[in-house]
């Protein structure tokens, strides 16, 4: 069950990553660790700068919405098909099952 702190941070997220969604983002996920946000981005093999500038940029909307609180960014880039080990909350998942046995 999801606490009210999750539930806030979830719906943070979510709001922060309408219509920034890029092609090559895989996962973004979010947790709290004590008074931390971390924010977690895995991207695949395709993503420029602009791509993790831009995720960088809705971390920063989410923190936003917790000016009390540290964040911490943690942005990869991990290849199909290997596992994504996305955090506690996920935020947004690209669907890839079909195409990576």
């Amino acid at each position: 069950m999801k606490t009210k702190k999750d539930i806030s941070l979830i719906l943070s997220g979510i709001k922060a990553l309408i219509g920034e969604v890029t092609p090559c983002l895989r996962s973004a996920s979010v947790e709290w660790n004590g008074n931390k946000v971390i924010f977690k981005c895995v991207f695949d093999e395709t993503a420029t700068e602009d791509d993790i500038e831009l995720m960088s940029a809705v971390a920063g909307e989410i923190i936003a919405d917790f000016s009390d609180c540290d964040l911490e960014e943690i942005m990869q880039k991990i290849s199909p098909p290997e596992p994504i080990n996305p955090l506690k909350n996920v935020l947004y998942q690209r669907h890839e099952s079909n195409y990576w046995q």
